[in-house]
């Protein structure tokens, strides 16, 4: 009888389907995205008011400074004394008799096409300011310019 009652469970132990082993799933919490700051960064395309102006423009922050940046296609006629300003005047009220009002100086022009970065001084706010301009300064002639 014990051989029996041996033979049987080994029988049914054998018969029995086989139990797979269920993984075990771990799942962790959402991951939390934290962004260096909410606000979006301004760009735009740039808008002609004496000479013909095409591309666009990007501030960006890169090594603690904020710089706007021109892009790959930018173009214009090349002239005198053509210089980059931040003003706190909008691209459709000011003129070339205007565009230095209130404005920083950004730097010179550095190509009339291609991309290139202008830094902002340090301590200047771009809430403070409504234009990016190209203006050649010495015939206060606006070039063109982007609503920040």
């Amino acid at each position: 009888m014990k051989n029996f009652i041996k033979t049987s469970l080994i029988a049914l132990a054998l018969a029995a389907p086989a139990v797979a082993a269920v993984p075990s799933i771990a799942y962790a919490a959402p991951a939390t995205v934290i962004t260096a700051s909410a606000q979006a960064l301004p760009s735009g395309d740039f808008v002609k008011k004496k000479k013909s102006i095409k591309g666009d423009w990007t501030v960006v922050q890169e090594n603690s400074q904020t710089i706007i940046r021109f892009s790959d296609d930018f173009k214009t006629k090349n002239g005198p004394d053509l210089k980059i300003f931040l003003s706190p005047q909008s691209i459709g009220s000011v003129t070339g008799k205007t565009a230095v009002d209130g404005a920083v100086l950004l730097g010179v022009l550095k190509s009339n096409k291609g991309a290139q970065d202008y830094v902002l001084p340090a301590g200047v706010s771009l809430a403070s300011f409504s234009s990016v301009l190209i203006h050649c300064e010495a015939y206060s002639i606006l070039w063109g310019g982007g609503a920040l």
